[in-house]
This record gives C-alpha cells, sequence and structure tokens, in this order.
C-alpha cells in the first residue's frame, strides 16, 4: 500500500492517540498479565504459542546459581522495558535493546564497542536488585502492578539468518493488519519497515528511519507466526505481538499495550499511515471517544447558553 501525503491535516485521533488514551484510560486487568513478562508464558502456552525455554525465575538476584547455568542466555526483569543482560559464552552485557552489541551482520559478537557494556557477576547481581526495586514508567499505568520478577531465558536462534529478527505483529480484534520488522541491528543502522499480512510493503511519505536496503524476504512460516499472534491478541482491541522464527519454531518475544509509550510521532513519521493504522483500532475507543466528544459538545452547549 502507498501512502500520499496529506493536503489538510486530519483532525481523527491517530495511532499514538489511542495508545495515550490507554495509557491515561484502560484499566483492563488482562493487561497485567499479558505486559508481565514471566505470567505471559502461561498465557501464550494456553494458546498453544512457544515462549524461549525458561532456566530460572527468582524475586532474590543474590539466588542466581551462575555455576549451573550455560555458557550463554538472557537475564531479563518482568516488569519493565530494556532490562536486559546478555550472558555470551560466560561474559555479562547489558544489553537493553541490542544495538551497542552486534556486528554489521547483525550477529553478537565480543567488539570493542561492547566493551564499555560488560558486565562483572556482581554487577549483573546489583543491576538486578535495582530492577526488583523499581518500578518502570509511572504513566504506563499496567507496569505499575506487575509484580517483580528475574526471569532467566535461553538464547534463541534465528531459523534462516544470523540475525533474531522481531516480527512485530499490530493486531486489532484479533485480526494482523500491519507487521514492523525489528532486530538490534535495525535500530543500530536506523532503519524501519512496515508490511501488510500479505508482505506487501508500506509505502509512506515520511521517514525518519529508511527502510533496509535490502528488503527482507517473506517469511516462509508467516502464516504459522499469523496464526499465533491472532491466537494471543483474540479479545483484545489492539495489542502488539513480538514474534521470532527461529530453530525451535515461532516463539514469542512479548506483548506490548503501550508501543514507544505513545510518542506523538509513532509508529512512523507518515501521518497518513498513523493515521490509516489508528483507524483500524475500533472497540473500546469509539465509545469512549464518542462519549469524551458528546460531553465536551454539552459543555459547549451550557457556556454559550451562559454567555447568551
Amino acid at each position: 500500500m502507498q501512502f500520499t501525503r496529506q493536503r489538510f491535516p486530519s483532525f481523527k485521533p491517530k495511532f499514538a492517540d489511542k495508545v495515550r488514551w490507554r495509557m491515561a484510560q484502560d484499566r483492563n486487568t488482562l493487561f497485567l498479565t499479558i505486559q508481565d513478562k514471566y505470567k505471559v508464558r502461561d498465557y501464550a502456552t494456553e494458546r498453544s504459542v512457544a515462549t524461549a525455554k525458561l532456566l530460572l525465575v527468582t524475586q532474590d538476584p543474590q539466588t542466581i546459581p551462575f555455576e549451573t547455568l550455560p555458557e550463554s542466555y538472557f537475564v531479563k526483569a518482568s516488569h519493565g522495558c530494556g532490562w536486559n543482560i546478555l550472558c555470551l559464552h560466560g561474559e555479562f552485557y547489558y544489553f537493553k535493546s541490542g544495538n551497542d552489541i552486534v556486528d554489521a551482520d547483525g550477529s553478537l559478537v565480543h567488539s570493542n564497542a561492547s566493551k564499555e557494556h560488560q558486565l562483572t557477576q556482581a554487577e549483573v547481581v546489583t543491576l538486578c536488585t535495582e530492577w526488583m526495586q523499581q518500578t518502570h514508567r509511572s504513566d504506563e499505568w499496567a507496569y505499575q502492578h506487575i509484580e517483580p520478577h528475574i526471569i532467566v531465558e535461553a538464547l534463541l536462534t534465528p531459523k534462516d539468518d544470523t540475525e533474531l529478527k522481531d516480527y512485530r505483529m499490530y493486531t486489532f480484534d484479533g485480526v494482523v493488519q500491519a507487521i514492523n520488522i525489528g532486530s538490534a541491528r535495525y535500530r543500530r543502522d536506523a532503519h524501519n519497515i512496515f508490511f501488510d499480512r500479505d508482505w506487501n510493503e508500506f509505502i509512506l511519505t515520511r521517514y525518519q528511519e529508511a527502510p533496509p536496503e535490502h528488503r527482507p524476504k517473506r517469511p516462509e512460516r508467516l502464516d504459522a507466526m499469523l496464526a499465533a499472534a491472532e491466537r494471543l491478541g483474540a479479545g483484545l482491541d489492539f495489542i502488539r505481538i513480538d514474534l521470532y522464527d527461529t530453530t525451535d519454531g515461532i516463539v514469542l518475544g512479548e506483548m506490548t499495550i503501550y508501543p514507544q509509550g505513545g510518542s506523538s510521532k509513532s509508529p512512523t513519521t507518515c501521518p497518513a499511515f498513523n493515521q490509516w493504522l489508528g483507524d483500524q483500532w475500533q472497540l473500546g475507543w469509539r465509545k469512549s471517544w464518542q462519549a469524551l466528544r458528546a460531553r465536551h459538545n454539552k459543555r459547549r452547549l451550557q457556556r454559550q447558553r451562559r454567555n447568551d
């Protein structure tokens, strides 16, 4: 699909507007499960979607048995975003989103750039202890009510590439309408690209992050990813479902209810695409938006009568 520049600005709510409305208004208790990186595992299992192998869960980082864990794995906090530590061949890195410690082909390497991100075992415990005492982003309601855990997960291996790509399924009422491709290398090189469910690229009017020179090929297991996302997203007006295509099959990364924290120019800088994506979001929002508009009109009429 190719978008064109809008001659006149649209005053309809765009995708980011609806994310911000959800942050301020939507108190669906299911969010406390699907935003929790520990509890979402059972949610996925109930819907026949795999998750990375769980090696450990604890609320006391001092008890992490480093000596019995494999050479490579991830350490994550269940109640935050970007709270990720990579253990690669016995060495620890503050991974965050990974863009600082990947090679040009996306492989995880020991590079000079990554040295400043290295941690000792004691620093891993200290960092995890800090996470256990913190709450992520006070304006994102669900995070305030997730019970903190530290989880250790096995490393995933990409099926057909050196680099593990993140297939972000924008799912509305249980139907995937857009797919964004992410990876540590894409983030490092400021690349971004969106496809529809048939793997047709969305051609945007503006690009803050350029599409990669080599467009990602249609995954062989795209249909399986779509089916997995739609099982996970059934019954939700919107959810972004992040999946990996691995040697162990389709694996859930996470489910995201507040993509990019509702940043005004998200998920792209193309107003037409952001408007189109927001238009896919119907249930819950439409009724609330209409109610807000009705109250606004009522107050406007009351002010006019008083002035008259």
